[in-house]
């Protein structure tokens, strides 16, 4: 499977466990997984839609670096797990909070909705699963160049 296709699956993947995820939280907190009711419908989407771009664009500069630099050693997969998981928390914080506060016509909800979904299950969820579907992708893309002798 080539690289690109590779990264591409790996992003629709780790979608399709954040929504499992997310149904499985409602369920079992009965609770929306943004509580605010003036947040509207696209927020939860849109911080999940961060975490998506961090997944893909992680593998696809490991990818990239492998391709330009064959001499080189393969990605480094826990450094690129990590990466992921740092950089999908954050995102998905600043987009959050930036939309939210954008919503409200007020900055103070910059510092309110971060500390308010900083320990949201919803949100380490779902940094989590893109840590796992990175270190997952470059592992099986690791051992299929191994396979093929490259």
């Amino acid at each position: 499977m080539s690289r690109g296709l590779l990264a591409f699956v790996a992003t629709v993947t780790h979608l399709a466990l954040v929504v499992l995820t997310a149904g499985l939280i409602f369920y079992v907190t009965g609770r929306d997984l943004i509580v605010e009711s003036d947040a509207g419908t696209t927020l939860g989407p849109t911080m999940v839609l961060a975490s998506m771009a961090t997944v893909f664009f992680v593998l696809a500069r490991s990818f990239g670096v492998a391709e330009r630099e064959p001499e080189r050693r393969q990605p480094k997969i826990l450094a690129s797990a990590l990466i992921t998981l740092a950089t999908s928390y954050v995102a998905m914080l600043a987009v959050g909070a930036v939309l939210y506060s954008l919503r409200r016509s007020e900055a103070v909800w910059l510092v309110l909705f971060t500390g308010r979904y900083a320990l949201s299950t919803f949100v380490i969820a779902t940094t989590v699963w893109a840590a796992i579907v990175v270190a997952g992708t470059l592992l099986l893309d690791r051992a299929e160049r191994h396979r093929e002798g490259r």
